[in-house]
């Protein structure tokens, strides 16, 4: 994988015609607005931070293949085993959790992680836990669609 940025272009929900960049050896966590009522802790950084679980998730999908998954897992390329933390990706979209998923780009190109989200993650109509996206891979994150494009 030649490039070092990759771009998530919205193309439907509620910031659709978006761009959103990610450049090689970064992560960006994909979360909701809150609500009047809701609360997120924040780190230093100003990004939500992440409990136990979401963090033992990550791990272990970095670690681990996906079993029965058509898709490729994330480590089948070995990929970079630490990124970055970008800022996060926010979208005001309902059917999304406060914190659902992690996109991460590394030299093997996109991945993405569910991180038990209420309504899943979908890459090209499949139901997900973790998974690379290629090129025009669509990524659905509760009624939001984002497309991968490389530079």
């Amino acid at each position: 994988m030649a490039s070092t940025k990759a771009l998530l272009k919205i193309q439907a929900g509620t910031s659709s015609g978006d761009t959103l960049s990610i450049d090689q050896g970064i992560c960006r966590l994909v979360g909701r607005h809150l609500s009047e009522g809701e609360t997120a802790m924040i780190d230093r950084d100003g990004n939500r931070a992440l409990g136990g679980a979401a963090k033992n998730i990550i791990k272990q999908h970095l670690e681990k293949p996906e079993e029965n998954s058509a898709e490729p897992a994330i480590d089948d390329a070995e990929p970079t085993s630490t990124f970055e933390r970008g800022a996060d990706i926010i979208l005001g979209d309902t059917a999304i959790s406060r914190v659902h998923a992690m996109i991460f780009f590394d030299s093997t190109g996109i991945g993405v992680i569910d991180l038990a989200s209420t309504n899943g993650t979908f890459v090209n109509d499949k139901q997900v836990n973790s998974t690379r996206v290629q090129e025009a891979g669509v990524i659905r994150i509760g009624n939001s669609e984002l497309v991968v494009h490389f530079q």
